[in-house]
Formats: C-alpha cells, sequence, structure tokens
C-alpha cells in the first residue's frame, strides 16, 4: 500500500524555521546578556584599579587619588581584572583585543578644581561639624572689603604725611641756614663798623662756606619736591573706585586737597630758592672782593696800636661793599616741638621696621623652617590659571577643610600628630602667602591682619571727635604753623595711632585672644600720649571676651584669596608632606577620574557568522 510524505516533509520545514527562529532569539538573548557581563566587567575591573587610592593622601588628608606611574600603567592594572572575567567558561566567549587609556583628570588639571571636588566630597560627611563655623564668613568678608578702602585711605595718609614731614624739614633747614647766614653778616658788618680785620675775615670765611653748602640745601629740598609731586599724582590715581565708601571717599577729598595745597606751596617756595641761589652767588662774589681788600690791606693791628706797619685796609670802601651784602629773608615760622616731633619720628621709624617682631607674645620661638630645594611644589609654574569656580558656598567648605587640616600658628592638625618634620609649620598662612619660610609666611599674613586692623581703626578714629582733635593739636605743634601741612601730618598721626592700636589687637590674636571687628570706645585702648611712648609694645592687651579670633581672620582672608592660588598651595604643603612617608609622590600622577576604551572579540554560538567586535567605554571617578 502506498503512503504519501506531504506532511513529514511539511513537519520537517515547519520545524527548521522554528528551530532557526528560536536559535535566533536565542542568540539575540545571549549576545544582549553579553554586552551586559562585558559592561559589569568593565566597570568591575575599573572600580578594582581605583580602590586602589593613594593610603598615605587618605590617612593625612581623606583625599581619594589613585596614584600611578604612566596611563599604560593604569591599562596593564586594568587589564589584569578585566581578562579574569573574559577568561571564565561561560556563554560568553570573549577576548581583549585592544583598550586605550582616553582620558585621565589628574589633581593638577583645570587649575585645581578636581581637588576643590575630592575636598567637597569629604567635607559633606564633617558638614555637621563645621557648619557652624560658616555663619557670618560672607559677611565678615564683605567688611574685610569695605576696610580694603579704609586700607586705600591708611595707605595715602601714611605716605603723604611722611613726604610732608620730610618736606617741611627740609625746608625748615633752607630756612635754618638762611638765619645762620644773616647772623654772621651781622657780625661781619659789625666787625666792619669796629675796623677788625681779623674777626672780619673770620666771619665772610664762615659765611662763605655756608653760602657754599646753601645749593645742596636747596637740591635736597627740590628733591624732596619731586617725591612728594610723584607720590601725590600717585595718590591721585587711588582717588576713585567703584562704590568706595562714602567716608573713605570725604576722607580722600580733604587729603588729597591739603596735600595739592602743600605741593604748589612747595614749588613757589622751591622757585624763591632758586633766585636764593642766584643772590648768594652773587653775594658770595661780593664777599670775595671784599676778602681780597682785606688781604690787600694787610694786618690794621698794628696802626690802631701807634706802630709803624702797612696803611691797612680801605674800610670806607669795605662798609660800603659789605652795606651792599644782602641774605634772602628767611619766613618767619611757628615754633616747632621738638620733643614731640622727634618722638614721632621715633614712632614712624618704629612701626616701619619688622612688625612681626612688635606683635609675637613674649617667649614664643618661632619656626625657622624652609621649604628645601627640591621641594618646589606644583605652584611654581602653575601660577596665573584660572579654575572654575565651584561658588562661594562650596568655597566656604574647602576653607573650612583647610582650617581642619592644615597647621597655623595656632593650631597642630588633627591629621598632622604624628609627622613632626613636616615641611613647614604655618601651613595656613602659606597658603595666603605662598613664601619659602614659616617665618616670611607669617609676617606677611601678620602684615595683612595689621592692615585690615589699622584700617578699621582708622575708621573708628575718624568718627571719635574727641580723638581726631588730640591727632590735630599735635599735628599743630609739630608742623610750624602750615595749615595744610598740618592736616596731613595730622591725618599721618591718626594713621599711626591706628597702626599702633592694630599693634595691639594683633599681638592679642596671636596670644588666642579675640578682637571686634568694628571698635566702640569701651574696647579702644591706645592713649595718643601712650602711642607717643609706645606703650603698645609692652604687655598683653586686655582682649575682648567676644570677637573674631586669629582663625576667624584666616578664614576670612582665604575666602578673599585667589581660588587657583590656594589650590596650587594647598598642592605644594600635600605633595611636601606625602613625601615624608612617599618619597617619590606627586600631584600631578595623583587621578581623580579614569576613562578607558576596549575592543572585544566575541564569536556566535548558534550562528556560523565569523567573530565580531563590540567597543565599551568605562568612565570612573571619585
Amino acid at each position: 500500500m502506498k503512503k504519501r510524505g506531504e506532511i513529514t516533509v511539511f513537519l520537517s520545514l515547519t520545524l527548521v524555521c522554528i528551530l532557526s527562529l528560536f536559535m535566533g532569539l536565542l542568540e539575540s538573548a545571549r549576545t544582549a546578556g553579553a554586552r551586559l557581563y562585558l559592561t559589569m566587567a568593565a566597570n568591575s575591573a575599573m572600580a578594582s584599579v581605583m580602590s586602589q587610592y593613594n593610603r598615605n593622601l587618605w590617612d593625612m588628608y581623606h583625599l581619594l587619588f589613585l596614584e600611578y606611574e604612566s596611563p599604560e600603567a593604569i591599562g596593564r592594572s586594568f587589564d589584569t581584572y578585566l581578562d579574569f572575567y573574559l577568561e571564565q567558561e561561560n556563554l560568553y566567549p570573549m577576548k581583549r583585543k585592544s583598550r586605550e587609556v582616553t582620558a585621565i583628570l589628574n589633581m593638577q588639571d583645570h587649575a585645581g578644581k578636581p581637588l576643590e571636588d575630592g575636598i567637597l566630597s569629604y567635607a559633606r560627611y564633617r558638614l555637621p561639624d563645621i557648619a557652624g563655623n560658616l555663619s557670618g564668613v560672607a559677611e565678615s568678608a564683605r567688611d574685610a572689603s569695605r576696610a580694603g578702602d579704609f586700607r586705600t585711605v591708611f595707605k595715602v595718609c601714611r605716605q603723604a604725611g611722611r613726604h610732608t614731614r620730610r618736606l617741611e624739614k627740609a625746608r625748615r633747614e633752607v630756612e635754618a641756614a638762611l638765619e645762620d647766614m644773616e647772623r654772621s653778616r651781622i657780625r661781619a658788618t659789625e666787625a666792619a663798623a669796629d675796623e677788625r680785620a681779623g674777626k672780619m675775615e673770620t666771619e665772610i670765611k664762615r659765611l662763605l662756606k655756608k653760602i657754599g653748602k646753601f645749593p645742596a640745601l636747596a637740591d635736597r629740598y627740590q628733591k624732596e619736591v619731586e617725591a612728594l609731586s610723584e607720590d601725590s599724582r600717585s595718590a591721585r590715581g587711588e582717588e576713585r573706585r567703584e562704590g568706595m565708601e562714602p567716608q573713605a571717599s570725604e576722607t580722600m577729598d580733604m587729603e588729597l586737597a591739603a596735600y595739592q595745597s602743600v605741593e604748589e606751596t612747595a614749588r613757589e617756595f622751591l622757585g624763591r630758592c632758586q633766585e636764593m641761589k642766584d643772590q648768594l652767588e652773587a653775594e658770595a662774589v661780593r664777599l670775595e672782593e671784599i676778602s681780597e681788600l682785606l688781604e690787600e690791606g694787610g694786618d690794621g693791628e698794628h696802626e690802631e696800636n701807634g706802630e709803624e706797619g702797612e696803611t691797612g685796609p680801605d674800610w670806607d670802601q669795605i662798609q660800603e661793599l659789605m652795606d651792599m651784602v644782602q641774605i634772602p629773608e628767611a619766613a618767619v615760622q611757628e615754633p616747632v616741638d621738638q620733643e614731640k616731633s622727634s618722638a614721632l619720628d621715633r614712632l614712624e621709624e618704629m612701626l616701619s621696621g619688622d612688625l612681626l617682631e612688635l606683635v609675637v607674645p613674649k617667649g614664643v620661638k618661632l619656626s625657622e623652617k624652609r621649604a628645601r630645594a627640591g621641594q618646589n611644589g606644583p605652584s611654581k609654574e602653575q601660577y596665573g590659571k584660572k579654575t572654575e569656580s565651584n561658588g562661594p558656598a562650596a568655597q566656604l567648605l574647602v576653607n573650612e577643610y583647610i582650617l581642619l587640616y592644615f597647621d597655623s600658628f595656632l593650631k597642630k592638625s588633627e591629621s598632622r600628630e604624628e609627622l613632626t618634620d613636616q615641611a613647614l609649620d604655618y601651613e595656613q598662612e602659606y597658603l595666603l602667602c605662598g613664601k619659602g619660610s614659616d617665618r616670611d609666611n607669617l609676617a606677611q599674613t601678620v602684615e595683612q591682619l595689621l592692615m585690615i586692623r589699622a584700617a578699621m581703626n582708622l575708621l573708628y578714629l575718624l568718627n571719635a571727635a574727641d580723638k581726631k582733635a588730640q591727632a590735630d593739636g599735635l599735628a599743630a605743634a609739630v608742623s610750624g604753623g602750615n595749615a595744610a601741612a598740618g592736616q596731613i601730618v595730622g591725618f599721618l598721626i591718626l594713621s599711626l595711632w591706628a597702626l599702633g592700636e592694630a599693634v595691639w589687637d594683633v599681638r592679642g590674636l596671636l596670644d588666642g585672644g579675640k578682637t571686634g571687628f568694628w571698635k566702640t570706645d569701651s574696647t579702644w585702648h591706645l592713649s595718643l600720649d601712650g602711642l607717643l611712648a609706645m606703650e603698645f609694645l609692652e604687655g598683653r592687651p586686655d582682649m575682648e571676651a567676644s570677637g573674631s579670633g586669629y582663625e576667624d581672620y584666616i578664614r576670612i582672608l582665604l575666602f578673599l584669596e585667589d581660588k587657583a592660588v590656594r589650590n596650587y598651595r594647598m598642592m605644594d604643603v600635600i605633595q611636601w608632606n606625602v613625601r615624608k612617608k612617599q618619597k617619590d609622590f606627586s600631584t600631578d600622577a595623583c587621578a581623580c577620574e579614569v576613562e578607558i576604551r576596549t575592543e572585544i572579540s566575541q564569536r556566535h554560538l548558534f550562528l556560523m557568522k565569523d567573530e565580531y567586535w563590540q567597543t565599551v567605554e568605562t568612565a570612573w571617578a571619585y
């Protein structure tokens, strides 16, 4: 019996199609799984690589950065971990064909922004500890910026006062010389009237000698006028800034107006000095003629005693010539209180010297550490770069981190207790100043603090009518009645008074005390007599119970500091200190983000197609 097979063939063909579809779907699912497996393997390998962060950097600064020798070294480490997954016998047979490290973000990139980001990542875990320190920092920084206007006023007042006093001293020397010459002329005239040749000749020699010295005095006065004029132009260049404090602007106006008046008067007197030089040169010629007549006449003393001798000088001609000699008239000035003037000079000299020695508390030994040769850090060639700002709030957090993990004159960092041989002891001060020694960094930091305090103290004095009147009285006593010069010297005295009080303030800060940002009658310490007696150099000031301490002022200065400069100096300190434990450490070889591209070849299990390629890009950041 014959049987037909149509159904069997149909079922066979149908089964083949079904199996093909099934295996195609299975291969598709397996391929998708392979992609997921590859992604997981690459991420896991990258995580393993990044887990090798520098332990010393973490222990000392709680910063996560991967230290590496080269990009290729990172790639080899990545290959080791990735190959472990690829070599597994599973449904996903793969082989690594190529690998490339496409990007590395280092600590020094973008002017230190990765360092900021690393700090911020850690800071959020310490936020409860530091949140209380953030309140009022921005406001204090604004007050410090306001103080910058009065720092300009302080600078101008002090410079103007210095130049004016030197100018007035030079003028008094000129006029004193004229008065001295006039006295010699009178004595010579009297000797001529008495026909005393010897006495007259002596006085004429003295007078000629004094006339010969006059040009040097006039030249000195001219130099002081030129110096004052140059400083006046410089001061006028600082006359206006956008948004300058009204009171600071008003004080500047008064100072510059007085400065201009002094300059105009000085130039008038300078013109007179030239005329006086010409006149004195002519008088010197006449005096030389008189001297020759005395020599030609011989010694007239013998004839006066009734002895025979030479005829003697022609006294009629000598007297006639002597009457023609005229010494330029010196201006009549009010007397100067020399004792107070000398005290003011000593004070100015003292406050122009090493201010660090004036503020360091007695018995405190300063660190003499220096950043030794070969320790030049990342900042050496990186200054001038700009960083992308993380915003004011983030900068406050970064600065609080600095106060926690960097040493200062008053504080040893909690992460540095075991490290006794660190490069510098005053690290916060280095971040502000960037000098090569602890002493220089502290000195410049102290100078900044003194300028802030002096500016704010000057603001108080300008509003204290009684103290301003005292300063004006002292200025009048040492200025000889010159109103414009007296006004400038009055501002100089106020500036020195403010600086003297600032010395007292900063010494207290360095001794762990506090001082209010704004002075009041009750918190002002130094009297004007105490200033002249330099009482601020002795003793420990009575500091206020509340106010801002040394750390608070450091916090303000850090907030005002250029962020890129601050970041690179942080890297300097980090590199120096980590090298105490790891000699080859470099912040330039510390990565916080790595990207790797890998090409993988795979084979199909159910298809006859040749191997195919797949690319996976992996990025990881702390």
